[in-house]
């Protein structure tokens, strides 16, 4: 059972991606403040600007940092030094639309979701370690949060125009996404990011209602209740990677609670090799 909210930070302009660096400092996108922050202290402090409207984030494993930055349709990889530049901007000539969420490969690729321009082709692309960008899926309805199995075989995404949780499986050269299949729909809400903890629940950022927790043929375990209950991104952190926290886009703020089981590590590389 998770324990009581307590409140990290407030005042933020639309708080949506969450990441911990590896000295488990907490960085937050703010999507109408157009940049990252971080917190230090339980102080606020502007680590970049991105210029746009920035959504997912997430750290590799040299520390570098990757921003889906939706308004300027492109991936932005911050370094150690805050030095900002442009990781991937198009796929084959094609500008990418409206990124979202990202997370990492076993190998350090870096995947993202897309929004795409007509509601029904949003894509999941793939960018390599050098930057070049291929389409692994696409057909979905605004896709947004995506998280991985544990053995890195099936990607979850969160098809927000259908309202459901599909899952992806990687073809036998490893290269793409197959076999399309609904884990979970939601008649009320629509769901965003995406986590596993170490037992297998898939945890749900759904807005309207909280976060909702699947196990592993989709049916609810639990629901959690969080301020307005306009929900975006989610992490775990914490010494034993149990504490669960996560933004509030309508309050502007970032809560924490205390979980008994702690959550699955996301990949981050190898990158550094």
């Amino acid at each position: 059972m998770a324990g009581s909210w307590t409140l990290v930070a407030e005042d933020l302009k639309t708080p949506h991606g969450l990441a911990f660096d590896d000295e488990d400092t907490l960085f937050v996108a703010e999507i109408e403040g157009g940049r990252i922050v971080r917190i230090v202290d339980d102080r606020v402090q502007v680590f970049a600007e991105t210029g746009g409207k920035p959504r997912g984030i997430a750290f590799d494993d040299s520390g570098d940092l990757f921003v889906a930055e939706s308004a300027r349709h492109h991936l932005l990889l911050i370094s150690l030094d805050e030095a900002v530049e442009v990781y991937a901007n198009q796929c084959r000539g094609q500008r990418l639309a409206a990124p979202q969420e990202l997370c990492f490969s076993p190998e350090g690729d870096v995947l993202f979701t897309d929004w795409g321009r007509e509601g029904a082709d949003g894509s999941v692309y793939r960018a390599d370690l050098d930057g070049e960008v291929n389409r692994i899926a696409n057909g979905l309805a605004s896709p947004t949060g995506m998280v991985w199995s544990q053995d890195a075989s099936t990607l979850f995404v969160s098809e927000t125009g259908q309202n459901r949780i599909v899952s992806l499986d990687l073809d036998d050269a490893g290269e793409n996404l197959e076999n399309q299949q609904t884990l979970a729909n939601f008649e009320n809400g629509t769901p965003g990011a995406l986590m596993f903890d170490s037992q297998g629940n898939l945890y749900v950022a759904v807005q309207g209602v909280g976060i909702v927790i699947l196990d592993d043929v989709g049916d609810v375990v639990e629901t959690l209740e969080i301020g307005s209950g306009r929900l975006a991104g989610m992490a775990f952190g914490g010494l034993d990677y149990d504490d669960l926290y996560v933004a509030d886009t309508e309050e502007g703020k970032v809560y924490c609670c205390h979980r008994e089981v702690s959550g699955q590590r996301p990949f981050a590389g190898p990158r550094s090799v």
